[in-house]
C-alpha cells in the first residue's frame, strides 16, 4: 500500500513539474501566481516546482511583473531558459555522419558533417572532436541522440539489422553510453527526420503526421498524438515492401535485406536504373524529354498509391516527402496532391521536407530531449 502511494505520489508530482513547465515554456513570462490559477494547481505546488526548475536552470527570473489593483507586493516573472542546456544530435549513415548541438529550442551551436564510420572508437572519438570544437561546457551538455539507417530497439538500445553499417545485434547505444556521462538514445534515422521535421521544419509541430523518406532506399515513420508509433518488433514504416495487387501472382519472394517491390520502383536506386541521377531525371522532366517523362509518370503513379492508402489508414494531417530524391520534386508536387485529392475524401497536407539532410540530426537530438522529459530526467 505504502509502495502504492509513493508510486501515484510520484506521478502526480511528474504530471505538475510537466504541466509547469510546458507553461512556462509557452509564454515569454508569467508568474507563479498566474501559473497556479492557469493550472488549477495550489501555490505551495507550483512554487515547488519552480524551485527545481531555477535551481536547474531551466527556468529564469526576469523582474518584476506590474503590481495588483490592490497595489500590492509586485510579482516575480519567470521565463524559460532554452540556452542553459545543450544536446547532441548525430545521424550515423552508411555514407556521411552528420553531428549537431543544440539548445532546448532547437537553435544550433555547432554543425559538421563527416564522412561515415562504422567503427566505434572512430564515432565516439568524432563526437569528443565537436565537444572540443564547439567550446561548450561540458555540464550543459544533458544527452545525445544518435539515428541509425537499419531496424532499431530504442528501448534497448540494440540495432539488429543495419545493413548500410554491418551492424547486426549489437548494442549501440551501450557502446555510446560507455563513453559519456550523459544519457545516450537512439532510434531509427527516418524516425529521426521525421521528429527533426515536426519539430524545426515542415512538420510545423503537427501530432499526426506521415513522414516519407524518398534516398537510396525508401522508408516512412509515422506519428499519431505526437507519438512516434513503433509497432510490435519496431518495424512499422517499412512501406518500401508494399505491393500492388499484379505482384502478388508474380512469384516474388521478399527477403530480409532486399529492397521492396515499391522501393525498387521508387526509391532513387529504382529511378538510377534508368540510368540517370534521380536529379537528371527530373530535370529531364521538366524539359519533357520522353523517357523521363514516362519514367517520372510511373514515379508519381508509384507513390500517389502508397499515399492515398496511407491517408485513407492514418488520417494525418500532414504528409511531409523527405530524403535526397525529395529535393528535386517541387515541380512534381502540386501534380501528386492533385492525384491524391481526387482519390481520397479524406484531405491531408502534401509538402516536401524543408531540412534536407539535418533532418535526421535534428531529429535525433529533439527524440533525445523527447525521453529526458518524459523521464523526468530534464
Amino acid at each position: 500500500m505504502e509502495n502504492n502511494s509513493v508510486s501515484k505520489f510520484d506521478v502526480i508530482k511528474k504530471i505538475n513539474r510537466s504541466l509547469v513547465l510546458d507553461r512556462i515554456k509557452s509564454t515569454e513570462m508569467i508568474s507563479r501566481t498566474e501559473i497556479a490559477k492557469d493550472l488549477k494547481l495550489s501555490k505551495a505546488t507550483v512554487s515547488a516546482v519552480v524551485e527545481e526548475l531555477l535551481a536547474r536552470q531551466l527556468v529564469e527570473e526576469v523582474g518584476k511583473g506590474e503590481s495588483t489593483q490592490r497595489g500590492g507586493k509586485r510579482r516575480s516573472m519567470l521565463r524559460f531558459n532554452p540556452k542553459s542546456k545543450i544536446g547532441i544530435g548525430v545521424d550515423i549513415g552508411g555514407t556521411k555522419i552528420q553531428i549537431i548541438m543544440t539548445d532546448l529550442i532547437g537553435d544550433q551551436v555547432y554543425e559538421k558533417r563527416v564522412e561515415a564510420t562504422n567503427n566505434f572508437e572512430e564515432i565516439i572519438e568524432l563526437i569528443e572532436l565537436a565537444i572540443i570544437e564547439s567550446k561548450v561546457d561540458r555540464e550543459q551538455i544533458i544527452a545525445l541522440g544518435a539515428g541509425i539507417p537499419g531496424f532499431t530497439n530504442p528501448e534497448t538500445g540494440i540495432v539488429f539489422d543495419a545493413p548500410a553499417l554491418q551492424w547486426n545485434d549489437i548494442n549501440v547505444r551501450e557502446s555510446l553510453q560507455n563513453a559519456f556521462p550523459f544519457p545516450v538514445f537512439i532510434n531509427n534515422d527516418v524516425n529521426c527526420a521525421a521528429l527533426g521535421e515536426r519539430w524545426l521544419g515542415s512538420g510545423d509541430k503537427s501530432d499526426d503526421m506521415f513522414f516519407i523518406a524518398i534516398g537510396t532506399g525508401i522508408g516512412s515513420a509515422i506519428i499519431s498524438n505526437g507519438k512516434l508509433v513503433y509497432g510490435t518488433d519496431y518495424k512499422s514504416g517499412e512501406i518500401g515492401y508494399q505491393i500492388s495487387k499484379k505482384d502478388i501472382r508474380s512469384g516474388y519472394k521478399s527477403k530480409p535485406g532486399m529492397f521492396g517491390l515499391f522501393e525498387q520502383k521508387a526509391s532513387g536506386e529504382g529511378l538510377r536504373s534508368a540510368n540517370y541521377t534521380a536529379k537528371e531525371l527530373f530535370r529531364e522532366y521538366e524539359n519533357q524529354h520522353s523517357q523521363a517523362v514516362e519514367i517520372i509518370n510511373n514515379f508519381i503513379d508509384e507513390l500517389v498509391v502508397v499515399i492515398v492508402n496511407s491517408i485513407n489508414l492514418l488520417n494525418p494531417e500532414k504528409v511531409i516527402i523527405g530524403g535526397g530524391v525529395s529535393e528535386s520534386m517541387g515541380t512534381v508536387l502540386p501534380h501528386i496532391q492533385s492525384l491524391v485529392n481526387q482519390l481520397t475524401p479524406i484531405k491531408s497536407k502534401i509538402e516536401l521536407a524543408s531540412l534536407s539532410s539535418m533532418a535526421g540530426a535534428i531529429g535525433a537530438v529533439n527524440y533525445a530531449y523527447q525521453e529526458l522529459e518524459e523521464n523526468n530526467l530534464l
